[in-house]
């Protein structure tokens, strides 16, 4: 494809710009150099009794403590395998950058929505793991929420959503409950801000935390979206076309009335600390927040509803995989890689995984043990999900919708967001 193939050679060449400016960055996991690799992966494969050693490209710096207890469990029962895990700054432009460099980790996580991925996997750089037994314990309907032209490529373990953080203090002492419906929202968000408090706290000063509530909203709010804007960066419609998006623009701008005082200048962390600090009723983010807030306060007590829909009946949750693993296909060691997928993927390590990290698996027979999102577990158990639309965008796209939209929020100017993103999308999958 084209298109994917330029962007490619794009992140490639910034990939090796990033690395270059990291070398000297000493964070990462267990085993990682300053050049962004596993020190010394072992090369040969595995004779009866040889000792082997293996790079995990690990792209969750805040797992990187969990992951390493793993490994400990992993090596315990393969004490002929060595398995160093290696977490690095900008770790998708690095994996991308070695990947088509042919200087692959033996096994790594990747996001199955990410585009670049999805190019390399379809040139033939990532194993094919569709129908084998890494994927015996995956959930179905996750299964083919990650393939890639109906193929798998990695072996999802935990999926990511975004919900509406609340504070349950805060929500008893005014006497409110859980909204069902997006006016009850904002009916709710009325009296918090009557009774003198803030309903929400944005972090609008990341554009990154932008792109992530419009992409779930929009899912949610706009139907059929996927296709239309399908046609969009086709050339065959344009942003205008669809009476769904003004409204839609009208909300996301009509909801930061709620907000603290300068959204645009707060980040994630500040907006993090400050909820976890009780200074406002609700944040809506993803449940990547969790155990971040119990750090910051062990004493809030706090839970999560899923962002209604106009209706009860239509609110589901955005649903991505958010940990997956897989194998380069020039990979070095790769029996022992698949052994350790194996490992990573089953029942008891996941449920381990997801007890710790606070996310739903991916993998069958695991259960919820975090109460916080019981709520969102709940709808997606009954299937209630959509996928996230920006995994078919070009990559680029999302971080322009995101910047796009912040503009929007300093200015106020709706007509003047359609405009600017009809030029985001328009033609994009023919330039």
């Amino acid at each position: 494809m084209r298109v994917a193939g330029k962007w490619t050679s794009v992140l490639l060449a910034s990939a090796l710009v990033i690395v270059t400016a990291c070398s000297n960055d000493s964070s990462g996991g267990a085993g990682t150099s300053k050049d962004g690799k596993a020190e010394s992966p072992g090369a040969a494969p595995a004779a009866s009794g040889q000792k082997v050693k293996i790079e995990y490209f690990q792209m969750k710096s805040e797992m990187v403590d969990v992951v390493n207890e793993l490994i400990k469990d992993f090596q315990s029962k393969n004490p002929n395998i060595t398995v160093e895990q290696n977490n690095v700054p900008n770790p998708e432009n690095v994996w991308t950058m070695r990947v088509s460099t042919d200087d692959a980790p033996a096994a790594f996580t990747h996001f199955p929505h990410n585009a670049v991925f999805q190019q390399l996997s379809k040139e033939g750089r990532v194993v094919d793991l569709t129908g084998g037994p890494l994927m015996a314990n995956v959930s179905p309907a996750l299964a083919d929420l990650s393939k890639i032209d109906g193929k798998n490529y990695l072996v999802p373990i935990a999926v990511a959503t975004l919900g509406v953080y609340y504070n349950i203090d805060m929500f008893n002492e005014l006497g409110l409950q859980i909204p069902k419906t997006y006016d009850e929202l904002l009916a709710t968000a009325d009296k918090i801000k009557a009774a003198g408090k803030t309903p929400f706290y944005f972090h609008d000063k990341d554009w990154n935390g932008i792109r992530q509530e419009v992409v779930s909203r929009m899912g949610l709010q706009i139907p059929d979206v996927q296709n239309f804007l399908d046609s969009v960066m086709k050339g065959k419609a344009h942003i205008t076309d669809n009476a769904e998006f003004k409204p839609f623009a009208q909300k996301l701008y009509n909801l930061r009335k709620y907000a603290q005082k300068d959204a645009l200048g707060t980040g994630y962390d500040d907006a993090l600390r400050e909820f976890a600090n009780g200074k406002s009723a609700m944040w809506y983010t993803g449940i990547w927040a969790i155990q971040p807030i119990k750090k910051s306060n062990p004493n809030l007590k706090f839970s999560m509803f899923p962002m209604p829909a106009a209706t009860a009946d239509n609110t589901k949750v955005q649903v991505s995989v958010d940990t997956a693993i897989g194998i380069p296909a020039k990979g070095k060691n790769q029996p022992e890689a698949k052994k350790f997928i194996e490992f990573m993927s089953s029942k008891e390590v996941v449920q381990k995984y997801v007890d710790l990290s606070g996310y739903p698996a991916a993998i069958n027979g695991v259960t919820n043990n975090n109460k916080e999102i019981t709520s969102l577990s709940n709808l997606i158990a009954a299937g209630k999900v959509y996928p996230t639309i920006e995994r078919v965008w070009p990559p680029g796209v999302n971080g322009d919708v995101g910047k796009a939209t912040q503009e929007m929020f300093a200015t106020g100017d709706v007509d003047g967001y359609l405009k600017a993103l009809d030029k985001i999308f328009y033609n994009k999958l023919n330039q």
